[in-house]
């Protein structure tokens, strides 16, 4: 399958490396929860996932609930009782149907499109975290070495986010700049602070930032009412 690259996410990350320690230290899986589950020991909500349970949340929300990360996550966790390595337990996920649907975006998550991801493993457990929202660009420290990592969004996910045709949209603008390359990284930022819809419109010569678009010209007022104070600077564009 030609899917595109996902980029690493420190909050993602984050969340895993919380949760491989909980699994590891405080054993939140019972004959009731499994490894999806979290412990009440923790700064996060407790969760009992069940293989049958209706509400997702209190498993996908971790990563809002833990970071800064904008969206929702979803987990696929590895165990065997010793230490694993990293080509073991994707050789498994490969092979499970159930892992590969969400790494590959099959079955039930073919509705889904994975921008980011996390990874962490400890002791016999390993989980891997994905999410749909871009984080923007920053340095990750690579465990038992001195070197760090630059994440940055991929390439693909960013560029599906430039509009050049006329939408019949009105956009809340914050931002023109004459380079793309600065404006794919705004748009990044943007989204970690919690824009989800943020685009790259190229109109006049001119490349802007959209933080929202709107069916409607109040829309898009009402929408820049509610901005926090440092994007009181938005303004609205037609295209």
């Amino acid at each position: 399958m030609n899917l595109p690259e996902i980029s690493l996410s420190k909050s993602l990350c984050f969340v895993a490396k919380q949760h491989v320690i909980d699994l590891v230290t405080n054993k939140p899986d019972t004959n009731t929860c499994n490894f999806h589950s979290w412990s009440n020991k923790g700064t996060w909500e407790a969760c009992c996932y069940e293989r049958d349970i209706k509400d997702k949340k209190c498993m996908s929300s971790k990563p809002s609930e833990l970071t800064t990360y904008p969206g929702m996550g979803y987990e696929i966790v590895y165990w065997e009782n010793r230490n694993v390595m990293a080509n073991t337990v994707f050789e498994q996920w490969r092979e499970t149907k159930a892992s590969k649907s969400v790494i590959l975006n099959m079955n039930e998550w073919e509705e889904y499109s994975w921008q980011s991801i996390g990874i962490a493993i400890k002791d016999g457990f390993a989980s891997t975290w994905f999410g749909e929202e871009i984080e923007s660009a920053m340095e990750i420290h690579i465990c038992n070495s001195t070197e760090t990592y630059k994440i940055e969004p991929a390439k693909e996910a960013v560029d599906s986010l430039i509009i050049s045709t006329a939408k019949d949209r009105y956009y809340l603008i914050y931002g023109v700049f004459t380079e793309m390359e600065d404006a794919k990284k705004a748009v990044a930022l943007y989204q970690a602070e919690g824009f989800k819809n943020t685009k790259i419109i190229v109109k006049d010569d001119k490349i802007r930032i959209s933080l929202s678009d709107h069916s409607t010209n109040d829309g898009a007022h009402n929408a820049k009412k509610m901005l926090p104070t440092k994007y009181k600077d938005a303004w609205v564009m037609t295209y």
